[in-house]
């Protein structure tokens, strides 16, 4: 076994020096070093520090430990941080994942299976305490420098390693966790920051099972969503959708909810993520670990929402409907289902195809619609033809043969995953991302319509009864400054700087959908961006 030599770095602000410093004697061996800000009153980013903490890696290093500067050590955290080098000699490790974040869930869901290690999904890398084999670490800057385009450190390091191959584990249970301290890079927006599942003593042996599990429900802002494994990409759905696709009634759920004492809103977000969670680890391993990690459910979701003080109120009654729910779910996993409703309807969806178009049967199959093969449609067989680049402007149109005859669906601008990302929303989105001002001109109209209201449309149609011959659909229609608004409140607050955009892209007259066919748009505004920003930043080039 070759010997592992670990090296590292605190990457620090310098009015935290005092602190890194401190945190990096912890280390016995004393082989870490404090990297400092090179532009401490610079713009609030943590890559100018990221770039130089990865670019000291000493030659006779095999491994590159990098910690940032507000972060508690569980005791024995660098014995288990060598032991886990040569466990797992070529991957990435973290040592911390976010309570909110879809990583944090994949932990819970590697505690509840009692493994020791989770495999991190498509989503920013934890680069709170990350540890690099050495030959990886050093590609780490020349990769930032060569996509100068402003992503932050950790979109970055989550990309570099999917290019080169390289696996990132988290540990089960983290042993690190984030103090709480305000951010230098200007995350405070994101609320308390903590641990899915903290352990404050590191677990003396390393080894045990790598969770991949295939559905992982996670809770952030107030909202239960599961991350699901589809063909050659994640899909992300609410968690009520997911349980209707499961052939289990959310009304089922939350009857056995109502018997609690925390009934909020909160709390049944909670409840719905710790269910689906039981629904998935029938042989769950249970034990302490698991219980860190349901511990942590309720204060993550609610994180942004609420303050510190207030997270600590609500803690012990979202564990408590946490552990309620989760064996709720293991229970519920070995009744029968109830079929999915059908509605008799065989659809074909023909047009350029791609994966917009998997992604919209996949919808429109929740309808309990029968999606088939195109290339031969029977007589009684729907056609949904969706449009192409020759459409006018920023409206895209789906034609859809009822058997009667055809109606055109115009539709503002789609957004949301495999929708194209080059739209106005998409570039403002990705302008927020890489903290550059958005250009807004007051007096423009923008309409878009989310991939999910797009669909629900589509079914309008297809069951209905329509009666004229188009149909303007959108979700928001927002001026330049409620937009813009929108996109820095649902992915990064960043200035406006005003502009004048002419546009030649029609204002659709929204109305004779509710009117004829009782549809209305269902997504709001702030989700349909929240959504899509997210698939901008972690999904659009990646696969499972």
């Amino acid at each position: 076994m070759t010997e592992i030599r670990l090296s590292g770095a605190v990457m620090a602000h310098p009015r935290r020096r005092e602190a890194a410093e401190e945190l990096a004697r912890l280390d016995p061996a004393g082989a870490l070093r404090v990297v400092l800000d090179p532009e401490p009153d610079g713009p609030p980013t943590a890559l100018r520090t990221a770039k130089l903490a990865w670019s000291s890696v000493p030659g006779d290093a095999t491994h590159f430990l990098v910690l940032q500067d507000d972060v508690e050590l569980a005791d024995g955290f660098f014995e288990h941080a060598r032991k886990a080098a040569g466990q797992l000699p070529g991957d990435a490790i973290a040592f911390y994942a976010n309570w909110n974040s879809r990583n944090g869930a994949a932990v819970r869901m590697a505690a509840a299976a009692g493994a020791a290690w989770a495999t991190a999904v498509n989503e920013y890398a934890p680069c709170v305490a990350i540890m690099l084999p050495a030959a990886a670490a050093r590609g780490y800057a020349p990769y930032a420098d060569a996509h100068p385009e402003g992503w932050p450190c950790d979109v970055l390091m989550f990309r570099y390693l999917k290019a080169i191959g390289v696996p990132i584990r988290i540990a089960v249970p983290n042993t690190v966790q984030h103090s709480g301290l305000p951010s230098v890079a200007g995350n405070d927006a994101h609320g308390l920051r903590r641990s899915s599942c903290f352990s404050a003593v590191a677990p003396a042996v390393v080894g045990g099972a790598i969770a991949e599990p295939e559905m992982i429900p996670f809770h952030k802002h107030v909202t239960s969503e599961c991350a699901v494994r589809s063909g050659g990409y994640w899909e992300y759905l609410g968690t009520e959708r997911l349980l209707r696709r499961s052939g289990i009634s959310p009304q089922e759920c939350r009857t056995e909810f109502e018997r609690g004492d925390d009934l909020s809103e909160g709390a049944w977000q909670t409840w719905l993520t710790a269910f689906a969670m039981g629904l998935s680890s029938v042989d769950a391993a249970g034990g302490d670990t698991l219980d860190l990690a349901l511990a942590s459910i309720g204060p993550g979701g609610l994180c942004d929402q609420y303050t510190a003080s207030e997270i600590e109120a609500i803690t012990a009654s979202h564990h408590q409907v946490a552990i309620e729910a989760f064996a709720a779910g293991r229970a519920r996993a070995a009744r029968p289902r109830r079929p999915a409703a059908r509605s008799g309807l065989q659809v074909a969806i023909t047009g350029p195809g791609g994966t917009l178009t998997d992604h919209l049967a996949g919808l429109l199959a929740e309808f309990g619609h029968e999606i088939v093969d195109g290339e031969n449609p029977s007589a009684s067989t729907r056609l949904v033809h969706l449009g192409d680049e020759n459409d006018p402007g920023d409206v895209f149109c789906a034609i859809v043969d009822t058997g009667a005859r055809e109606h055109v669906l115009r539709f503002a601008t789609p957004i949301g995953p495999h929708t194209p990302d080059d739209s106005l929303v998409a570039r403002w989105i990705q302008l927020a991302w890489t903290r550059k001002p958005l250009p807004v001109d007051p007096d423009r109209v923008h309409q878009f319509t989310d991939v999910r209201d797009l669909a629900s449309a589509i079914d309008a149609v297809l069951t209905g009864g329509p009666v004229s011959p188009v149909y303007d659909i959108a979700t928001a229609t927002l001026t330049g400054n409620e937009l813009a608004k929108v996109v820095c409140a649902a992915v990064r607050a960043v200035p406006t700087e005003q502009v004048t955009d002419p546009s030649e892209t029609p204002v659709l007259k929204l109305g004779l959908a509710a009117a004829e066919l009782g549809w209305t748009a269902t997504i709001p505004a702030d989700e349909a961006v929240r959504t899509f920003g997210k698939w901008l930043a972690y999904d659009t080039d990646w696969d499972r």
